[in-house]
């Protein structure tokens, strides 16, 4: 799939973002709706059903909603060393904090169980290890979407390849009810959390210097070393869930591969960065 360069870098406010935080506010409205309710458990039970065909996939789409797996992923998507790869890498590394802050300050404030303690783990499908505290919000959700929106602004895509990230984001969340691990209204909450998250990372993304520093050769060569390490944990990292331990292996190769790339190519950075700041563009990197 071709995408093409993300748009140049901006400083606009969060609130510049009406699309996102319009579906933001729905997914919020309706998670606080459902919260607690008849209709969020029968929601459930329909969901849940799903963990019973082909529990492998459910088990690997919940291990692709961690932030290690959106780290890797995003990160070896964008392998140039100049600002308009390296400010979607940034955004992420924003949102890390602001999203971790969301999800444990919440869980903690609403102290909701999760379906395996609150109905039982023998009467619900449970793949993996149950979990039973800390329902609301989901984690993976607000992941899953912070990517999906960082993907929306930094990328130029077609109607249809909005639509196959849409769709992926939506199959990650409902593995997370399959799994036996969250109420809808968990994932509702935690989906417009995520795209809360997308915004605000952005943000600080174009006005902070961390975009700089991820594009000069120290910060290459940082990136390079944390995507190595990192690939390694998610080879050996306990998930919880076994069956999800080929996309483990294929993502742990895949980031220490695309972490060895761009540890050899930052070598060349000290003699390329000169040119880029050549007078009127010249000798500049591509847009």
């Amino acid at each position: 799939m071709h995408i093409a360069p993300p748009h140049t870098p901006d400083r606009a406010s969060p609130l510049s973002h009406p699309p996102l935080l319009a579906a933001a506010a729905v997914l919020l409205a309706g998670g606080a709706l459902l919260h607690g309710s008849a209709r969020d458990t029968a929601l459930f039970h329909l969901l849940n059903a799903l963990g019973t065909v082909w529990p492998a996939l459910w088990a690997m789409l919940s291990v692709a909603g961690l932030g290690l797996s959106a780290f890797i992923v995003l990160a070896a998507l964008h392998r140039g060393a100049g600002d308009r790869s390296m400010r979607p890498v940034a955004a992420l590394l924003w949102c890390f904090p602001v999203g971790g802050a969301l999800t444990h300050v919440l869980k903690r404030l609403i102290a909701h169980p999760r379906p395996a303690a609150a109905l039982g783990v023998d009467q619900i499908v449970v793949i993996g290890e149950p979990l039973m505290r800390g329902a609301m919000p989901s984690g993976h959700a607000i992941t899953t979407l912070a990517v999906f929106g960082l993907c929306l602004l930094a990328w130029r895509t077609t109607w249809l390849q909005r639509a196959g990230l849409l769709a992926l984001a939506v199959l990650v969340l409902l593995s997370r009810a399959a799994v036996g691990a969250h109420w809808p209204a968990d994932l509702c909450v935690g989906a417009g959390l995520g795209l809360v998250t997308a915004a605000i990372g952005w943000q600080l993304s174009g006005r902070g210097r961390l975009t700089d520093w991820l594009c000069s050769r120290q910060g290459q060569q940082v990136l390079a070393a944390a995507q190595i390490g990192c690939g390694i944990v998610m080879a050996v990292l306990h998930s919880g869930y076994g069956l999800a331990l080929p996309l483990q292996w294929a993502l742990g190769v895949w980031s220490v591969a695309a972490g060895l790339h761009r540890l050899g190519r930052s070598g060349t950075l000290a003699t390329a960065q000169p040119a880029r700041q050549a007078p009127l563009g010249i000798g500049s990197e591509p847009g």
